[in-house]
């Protein structure tokens, strides 16, 4: 939302990409809306993120080789799949964004990333790759110099930018755990249905990665 308001004189000749897979919060498609209005040129990109966990499994930050789809192949059949968040948010968001980018022919894409945030790209503003150059127009602002310029030009931040999580990409994610705490608080209040649906994945993944990890400890009981 920064970088839309920072490019708000340009926005007649920017292409704006949205990769929606479908299971956002109703606060962050409100936000959206809020987006879409001040783009002429507004595309959505719809992805069957369903699908891709019904082949690869649910994303996580710890992976246990042999619960994901490669690695059931040559052990056993499990109870679910497991995948990275790496490829799980490429292949329903990042992968579909950068083929539009291409589809369309741009040369130039304008991203939002910081340096300071914990996960990034390891493209910096002005990096060119394969004929695409990368615009960062806050790489160098801080979380707070984000929130009040948000501020000053909306008038009112929505409640969920207060949030660790404040993207609300997926609302059954069950990454970034390090960054879901307040989500997850937030959800259980104010969206009980989707929090139970969360609360099952959760559940399900938190067995898959124990199992493996069972066998690493008593392993280091034995060795202690």
């Amino acid at each position: 939302m920064a970088c839309l308001y920072l490019m708000r004189p340009q926005l007649e000749r920017i292409h704006v990409i949205f990769a929606n897979p479908g299971k956002h919060y109703p606060e962050l498609l409100a936000t959206v809306a809020k987006a879409r209005a001040l783009c002429p040129n507004w595309h959505e990109v719809r992805t069957d993120r369903d699908e891709q966990w019904s082949r690869n499994g649910l994303p996580a930050d710890v992976v246990p080789v042999d619960w994901t789809a490669a690695g059931q192949a040559l052990s056993s059949f499990k109870p679910v799949k497991v995948q990275s968040y790496i490829a799980c948010c490429f292949e329903n968001i990042g992968g579909p964004l950068l083929a539009k980018t291409q589809a369309l022919g741009c040369r130039k894409i304008i991203r939002g990333q910081r340096s300071s945030e914990s996960r990034r790209s390891v493209a910096k503003n002005g990096d060119a790759f394969n004929g695409i150059t990368f615009v960062h127009p806050i790489e160098d602002w801080s979380a707070r110099q984000v929130l009040d310029y948000l501020r000053e030009q909306m008038g009112e931040l929505p409640a969920h930018y207060a949030l660790d999580h404040s993207s609300m990409d997926c609302y059954d994610c069950t990454a970034f755990a390090d960054h879901s705490l307040d989500r997850v608080r937030y959800m259980r209040e104010n969206h009980p249905i989707l929090f139970f649906d969360y609360r099952d994945k959760l559940e399900r993944l938190s067995a898959a990665i124990q199992e493996p990890f069972s066998h690493y400890q008593r392993i280091r009981r034995e060795a202690a």
